[in-house]
C-alpha cells in the first residue's frame, strides 16, 4: 500500500461490555492465568508500505480496549491490549507469533492489519489460540477446519452478493473486472467467477500488479471483449492506475466500484472528476444516514474511535471499525465464557444472541457453521463520489 492510501477496513471503538455482565470468575488454561486480567495479543502494520492502514487499525484497537475498560473490562478486570510491530509482511508475522507461543498460549490474538493475516491463522489456529481476525476471504469461515477463529468483517460472498443484485437490476449481462494482481483479487475471482456465471452475467478478470504506476493496458484487456459494464475491484496501491487509465482511455460504459476498492483513499488517487459515472459499493455503516450509522452500539463505537483519534479521522470508518470489533470480539467471548478457555469462548460466541454482544457493531449471527458477521445485500449501498468527513461517506443532498 502506498503512503496516501487507505486499507480497507477497519475498526471501531469497543462499547460497554456492563450489559453481558464484565465480570465473574471462571477458568481458564492460558499462560497469563486463569482469572485475568485479560490479554489480547495484536499484530499490526506499524511500520513499512501499509503502516498508515495498521496505525489507524490500532487506534480502533486502543478504542475499543478503553471502552471495555471503562465499563468494568472482562471478568471485573481491566483488559489490556498488546500492539506488535508487524511491518505488513508475512514472514515477520509468522516469526513473532512464533515467539509470541515459545511463552505460552495467549488468551487470544489479533493477527495482522491486512494481506499478512492468512500467513498467522494457521499457526494460531495449530496451536489452539482463539483468533478475532478481519480477513475478507471466506477462506477461514470453516468451524470445523478452523474451530477457534473468528471475523469480524464482511466476507467476499458478502459483497459479491450484493454486486451480482445490482448488475442484475441494471440488466447488465457482461463486464470487465479490475482487480489486484495478488491474493486477495485472487479469492474475489474465485467467489465472483461463479456467482456472476450463474446470474448469466459474463465475466472477464484482469489483474493490476500492486504497485502498478499505469493500468492502461489491463482496462484495455478488460475492455477487450466490449463489456456493457466495468467493476473495479481491490484495496491497493495501483488503484489509483486504474483510475487514472479510466480517465486516459476515456471509458464511458456504466462502472461499479466494489466495496474494496471503495475503501481505497478515493479523495488521494485522484480528482473527484474522474470519479463521475462511478457507482460506489460501501458497507451502509461507512455512510452517513443509514440505519446501520444510528444504532447505539455505532455511535458508541464512533465516539470512542474519535476521541481515541484527537477528533480527526482520516480513514474511511470501516478501517477502525474492523479492528474495534476484533477486540470487542475477544473480549465478549471471554466474558460470556466466564474464563479464557479457547473452545469454551467459542462456543459462548456461536451461542451469542444479539443482546449478548450489545456493543459488537457488526450483525451478530455467529452459528457452529458460521463464524463471521451475519452480512446480507442490505448492509450495502451504492452511492456516487462523496467526500469523506471524519471517516464517513457523506452523500450529496
Amino acid at each position: 500500500m502506498r503512503s496516501n492510501w487507505i486499507r480497507l477496513a477497519a475498526a471501531a471503538a469497543v462499547a460497554t461490555l456492563a450489559a453481558s455482565g464484565c465480570g465473574g470468575s471462571g477458568e481458564g488454561g492460558t499462560s497469563s492465568g486463569s482469572g485475568g486480567p485479560m490479554k489480547i495479543e495484536v499484530f499490526q502494520a506499524l511500520s513499512g508500505p501499509v503502516a498508515p492502514v495498521g496505525q489507524a487499525m490500532s487506534v480502533g484497537n486502543k478504542a475499543a480496549a478503553a471502552v471495555v475498560n471503562a465499563n468494568g473490562g472482562v471478568l471485573g478486570k481491566d483488559i489490556e491490549v498488546d500492539i506488535t510491530d508487524d511491518a505488513g509482511s508475512p514472514d515477520q508475522l509468522a516469526a513473532k507469533i512464533q515467539e509470541l507461543l515459545s511463552a505460552g498460549k495467549p488468551h487470544a490474538v489479533l493477527p495482522g492489519s491486512a494481506a499478512e493475516i492468512p500467513a498467522g491463522i494457521p499457526i494460531l489456529s495449530n496451536a489452539g489460540v482463539f483468533v478475532s481476525q478481519h480477513f475478507t476471504a471466506n477462506t477461514f469461515n470453516d468451524p470445523k477446519k478452523y474451530p477457534l477463529v473468528f471475523g469480524n468483517a464482511h466476507t467476499i460472498p458478502d459483497y459479491t452478493e450484493s454486486l451480482v443484485q445490482k448488475l442484475k437490476e441494471k440488466g447488465h449481462t457482461s463486464v470487465g473486472v479490475v482487480d489486484s494482481d495478488d491474493s486477495s483479487g485472487q479469492a474475489f475471482e474465485e467467489v465472483a467467477k461463479p456467482a456472476f456465471k450463474e446470474a448469466g452475467i459474463e465475466a472477464t478478470f484482469v489483474g493490476v500488479p500492486p504497485s502498478a504506476v499505469d493500468a492502461t493496458a489491463q482496462l484495455q484487456q478488460a475492455l477487450a471483449g466490449n463489456p456493457d459494464a466495468l467493476i473495479f475491484a481491490g484495496y491497493f496501491p495501483g488503484a489509483t492506475a486504474v483510475v487514472s487509465a479510466r480517465t486516459k482511455l476515456g471509458v464511458d460504459i456504466p462502472t461499479y466500484s466494489a466495496q474494496t476498492f471503495s475503501a481505497n483513499n478515493l479523495a488521494d488517487i485522484a480528482d473527484p472528476s474522474a470519479f463521475e459515472g462511478i457507482e460506489f459499493q460501501q458497507l451502509a455503516a461507512n455512510v452517513k444516514g443509514t440505519p446501520q450509522t444510528e444504532s447505539k452500539a455505532f455511535k458508541t463505537f464512533y465516539d470512542a474511535v474519535l476521541k481515541e483519534a484527537g477528533g480527526k479521522l482520516p480513514f474511511p470508518i470501516n478501517t477502525y471499525l474492523v479492528a474495534y470489533d476484533d477486540v470487542m470480539l475477544a473480549a465478549y467471548a471471554a466474558d460470556l465464557a466466564g474464563g479464557f478457555d479457547p473452545e469454551k469462548m467459542a462456543e459462548a460466541v456461536e451461542s451469542a444472541e444479539p443482546e449478548d454482544m450489545p456493543n459488537y457493531v457488526m450483525p451478530v449471527g455467529f452459528s457452529s457453521e458460521n463464524h463471521f458477521p451475519d452480512v446480507t445485500p442490505k448492509d450495502f449501498v451504492f452511492v456516487p463520489y462523496s467526500p469523506v468527513k471524519d471517516g464517513m461517506v457523506v452523500p450529496p443532498g
